[in-house]
């Protein structure tokens, strides 16, 4: 059990440092399929370990002076509302219809990374001035929403954003949404462990693992030359949209079996 818990918090902890994301896209799924975890305790204890590995990426960007901390900070306060907004909205849109627009949307990011060059070779940004700190604040929104109602990663959202609309370097906008995922993870971990549904032993040990690799993947995502990341993260979007597309179909309804004679009325 420890050697698991080492090993998926390494390659989780990789991941998430290479492209400034959470890592729980491979911590839950790891825990639930190799380790036989519940899926609500595996959540839980995912976030614990998520904690020590954004810790570690957070800390290797941030000596690199790769993160934007104001940004960080607008982007926050949209994911705060958009995580309590999507909680209260849960149910009352269907959830295929928001997958459909986060395929659309990752799809999109996707193409314009592929094609995007270095930032910085006169390509102006989307949006400027005072329209930045609305922009910001809408697209923290959107990841929290999709965060509470589909589970998926603010950093697939935050990542994007900030290269195509602010035209941040790859490495700057993977810095500053470890730096947003940080705390978001920090308050989901207080509220689970209060609730007593953290695996502590397995939490710390893939913990250990997850400082490792996303010490490691960080490393590995400052050196990479900023097109070549971008175009792996490009293909990593790719990835997530063809793993959504299952929860893009409609729901089938019930369907009600016909009167039978002498009933209407």
């Amino acid at each position: 059990m420890r050697r698991k818990g080492i090993v998926l918090g390494l390659v989780a902890g990789f991941i998430g440092g290479l492209f400034g994301i959470g890592g729980g896209l491979l911590v839950v799924p790891g825990l639930v399929l190799w380790l036989h975890f519940e899926q609500r305790r595996a959540g839980a204890t995912s976030l614990a370990t998520i904690v020590a590995s954004s810790s570690a990426a957070l800390a290797r960007f941030a000596a690199d002076g790769s993160v934007e901390y104001d940004a960080a900070f607008v982007l926050f306060i949209g994911a705060g509302l958009g995580a309590y907004g999507g909680a209260r909205l849960a149910g009352r849109i269907p959830n295929y219809w928001l997958a459909r627009g986060f395929v659309a949307i990752v799809v999109v990011s996707a193409v314009r990374l592929a094609l995007a060059g270095a930032a910085g070779d006169g390509t102006d940004p989307l949006v400027s001035g005072l329209a930045e700190p609305v922009s910001l604040i809408s697209v923290g929104l959107l990841a929290g929403v999709l965060s509470a109602t589909l589970g998926v990663g603010g950093g697939v959202v935050f990542v994007p954003a900030l290269v195509t609309l602010m035209d941040f370097e790859q490495q700057v906008s993977q810095g500053t949404s470890l730096a947003v995922i940080l705390p978001t993870v920090l308050i989901g971990t207080t509220v689970h462990a209060r609730a007593g549904r953290v695996d502590w032993n397995v939490g710390i040990t893939a913990g250990l693992g997850g400082i490792v690799g996303g010490l490691a993947g960080a490393q590995v995502a400052l050196g990479l030359p900023e097109i070549l990341l971008r175009r792996m993260f490009a293909v990593f979007l790719i990835i997530m949209a063809v793993r959504m597309l299952d929860k893009t179909k409609r729901e089938p309804t019930a369907h009600r079996p016909p009167p039978t004679a002498g009933t209407e009325g």
